[in-house]
């Protein structure tokens, strides 16, 4: 990359360790128990590959297998609490592994009893419903963290409590309010609700995780592992760094890229913060803005199709919409959010005067395309797949296939061509015999012969422009890719398990509409309250969960409430899918800022309240696709003069409302300036000609009272220097 980004080169070990003690586990093993947990990991991941690729699994087994291994890795390799350093997993861990597998392989044993054991559970039912209850929630805690638990529990309580009453010396009053009772039940039955019927812990946010998820978390891990996250952040930086505030906008658009396809805002920030934030704090910016900005990049990304935080695969089952329609309204609106964080940092760069690296620093964009451009690659398939309508799931497989196909391929050619080639050619052989003898899917027979073609093309790009090595890939880094690609799913996995308790209760006790009629009620019914409304519980109900709860909490609990005023369905749910990532970068529970001030050495608090500003740019932005579906094409009689339009009016509104929360556009703001600002912002909400024309009118207002201004203060300035002289 450049040459002053020598000294930010980090290993995917430190990278990977750093990762784990952030999210709970500062845990270093040695020899066999080192082995143990790779064998568990890569068996995780090769059952996924399995089941994607060849033949899925009925669905209550496949959750079952799923949160079995998950459970198992998580008491493996997480400590009950951080800082122990321990060398070697506790025997108390090892029963807990055990344990955590048998809830699995116990489903899978009476897979064929359990429609008749929800409401007629025997005694060893009930053993295995309480077991597993705890073990999710004590796994979830060592993972995720408190919050998620302490909300299930809450959400276990209100169904516990359901019509009790005090007792009589405190007035025999019921406990719930009126509004909130319900018949309630008996931990018993929660239990056995939560572990044998398919809506609780097996319910539709682990259904979500082992089918769609893990397949696309694991497709992140293979392109980090091939070195297409550090091609990303170089290509940009390469296309972007020279500019003003060039490594920050770098990082903004490669932790996009990679965001597009990780399920962990966490594990983007410090695969791409660990190169950018140097690079910015060399460039002028202050630590808590580099680490802060890094946040909102990484946490933004899971707007960004086609993984979008998992909650693309989540909002389809929950709304019955098509994925891929999901994908394409998501698309516009996650666009704009990025360029509000763009142009943030550009204000940013410009009001400090903070300049680039200088293009001889820079290595040439075609080096690197010739050198490593065909990391690219597989996301390009994985996006024609979905466009082609194949299944996100076979997609999602045939894009892993082509990672490790043209990685290995081309690493092989560059080393030893004639052996690289014989290589190949054997591997397309195999994979078409395998497809013969075995029903292996052709399309892998299709991916390895293409990869073989663009192998032979970047091995005679890469001699002609003498473009950069290509990262080295084998069996080894194979390995390293599965075990990885299990560790990063953990979270996910985890936090799934436990929503399933949330939208459990929710089921169980007819939550949501009871929520949704409090939410109308308060609000009178007027749209634009029940939206600020619900933008203050979603931030608040979001705060230290993870992207995928959140968004499962919300949707239960929040969109009913919008859904309700006729707002289309999925315009309710990306509304409080906006709001829930927002709530990952809210203040002082914003583990994202954690990660990344490690790295800018800068306070946590204040890094996250910088990120949290640089997420304000699109704050208004789903009011925007509320009152205006357009925006995410959910208008079937809109042209699209009309949807350029809309973009075009929210484009502006973005601007204008990101001019007012850095206070500054050519020169820094006044009282006046920032009045016109949130004006604009706010009329160009409603989308109607008279409202588009105001806001337009006011914002251009504002350009030429700011270029004025500062041609003001530019005369005065010269005026005060010729005086000097």
């Amino acid at each position: 990359m450049a040459n002053s980004n020598l000294d930010t080169e980090v290993s995917q070990e430190e990278m990977n360790k750093q990762l784990d003690e952030l999210e709970g586990s500062d845990r270093t093993l040695f020899g066999w128990m080192a082995i143990i947990v790779l064998i568990v990991a890569v068996s995780f991941s090769l059952f996924h590959l399995y089941t994607a690729g060849i033949d899925m699994l009925p669905r209550m087994q496949q959750n079952a297998v799923h949160l079995a291994f998950a459970l198992t890795l998580i008491f493996l390799i997480f400590p009950y609490k951080k800082n122990l350093g321990q060398k070697r997993i506790p025997w108390y861990d090892m029963v807990l592994a055990i344990l955590g597998a048998s809830i699995g392989i116990y489903i899978l044993v009476i897979s064929e009893e359990l429609v008749g054991k929800v409401g007629n559970p025997n005694t060893m039912d009930t053993i295995m419903s309480f077991i597993a209850l705890l073990l999710v929630l004590e796994a979830t805690r060592r993972v995720v963290g408190k919050p998620l638990v302490i909300l299930a529990t809450v959400f276990m309580l209100y169904a516990w409590l359901g019509d009790m009453y005090l007792p009589e010396f405190l007035g025999s009053k019921a406990i719930l309010p009126d509004v909130l009772n319900h018949f309630g039940f008996t931990w018993k039955e929660i239990a056995e609700f939560m572990y044998l019927s398919n809506e609780g812990i097996f319910g539709t946010p682990i259904t979500v995780s082992a089918q769609y998820v893990f397949i696309f978390i694991l497709f992140g891990a293979f392109l980090e592992v091939t070195g297409a996250g550090k091609m990303f952040i170089d290509l940009a930086m390469s296309l972007v760094g020279s500019f003003k505030g060039g490594p920050a906008k770098a990082a903004v658009v490669s932790s996009g890229m990679m965001g597009s396809i990780s399920g962990s805002s966490v594990a983007n920030a410090v695969t791409t913060g660990t190169f950018t934030i140097p690079l910015m704090k060399k460039t002028g910016f202050r630590p808590k803005v580099a680490g802060g900005i890094e946040v909102a990049a990484s946490s933004s990304g899971q707007l960004l199709p086609p993984v979008m935080g998992a909650a693309a695969f989540i909002m389809a089952d929950f709304t019955g919409i098509p994925y891929l329609d999901i994908v394409k309204s998501a698309a516009i609106p996650a666009l704009l959010s990025y360029t509000a964080i763009l142009f943030m940092v550009h204000l940013e760069a410009s009001k400090y005067n903070l300049l680039g690296i200088p293009r001889k620093d820079l290595v040439s964009p075609l080096k690197i395309f010739a050198g490593r451009g065909y990391l690219l690659l597989p996301i390009i398939a994985i996006i024609v797949l979905l466009v082609m309508r194949l299944t996100p799931i076979l997609a999602s497989f045939m894009a892993i296939v082509g990672a490790i196909t043209i990685a290995l391929f081309s690493y092989r050619m560059q080393k030893n061509f004639g052996a690289g080639f014989l290589v190949s050619l054997l591997f397309t052989g195999a994979a078409y015999a395998a497809h013969l003898l075995f029903g292996l899917n052709q399309y892998v027979t299709f991916v390895s012969i293409g990869s073989l073609l663009f192998a032979l093309i970047w091995y005679a790009m890469g001699k002609k422009v003498k473009g950069e090595k290509q990262v080295k890939f084998g069996f080894i880094e194979f390995l390293t890719a599965l075990e990885l690609g299990a560790k990063n799913a953990l979270s996910v996995v985890a936090a799934c398990a436990s929503a399933g308790i949330l939208t459990g209760v929710v089921t169980m006790t007819g939550l949501g509409p009871i929520l949704s009629g409090l939410i109308l009620d308060l609000a009178n019914n007027q749209i634009f309250l029940v939206l600020l409304f619900t933008m203050v519980a979603c931030i608040i109900m979001g705060l230290g969960l993870p992207t995928t709860a959140t968004y499962i909490v919300l949707a239960a609990v929040m969109a009913p409430a919008l859904i309700q005023l006729d707002i289309p369905v999925l315009a309710a749910h990306l509304f409080v899918f906006y709001y829930g990532i927002l709530a990952d970068d809210t203040p002082p529970i914003n583990l994202p800022a954690y990660a990344t001030s490690g790295i800018a050495k800068s306070d946590p608090v204040k890094t996250g309240v910088q990120g949290f500003k640089f997420d304000m740019g699109a704050l208004l932005l789903p009011y925007a696709f509320v009152l205006n579906p357009i925006l995410i094409l959910q208008d079937e009689t809109a042209t699209w003069l009309q949807i350029m339009l809309s973009v075009a009016t929210a484009f502006i509104g973005i601007i204008a409302w990101s001019t007012f929360i850095q206070s500054y556009l050519f020169t820094k703001f006044g009282w006046i300036e920032r009045i016109l600002a949130v004006a604009a912002a706010v009329v160009l909400l409603n989308h109607s000609l008279m409202t588009d024309l105001i806001g337009v009118g006011l914002f251009a207002a504002i350009i030429v009272y700011q270029w004025w201004k500062r041609n003001r203060e530019d005369d005065s300035r010269a005026g005060t220097a010729e005086g000097n002289v």
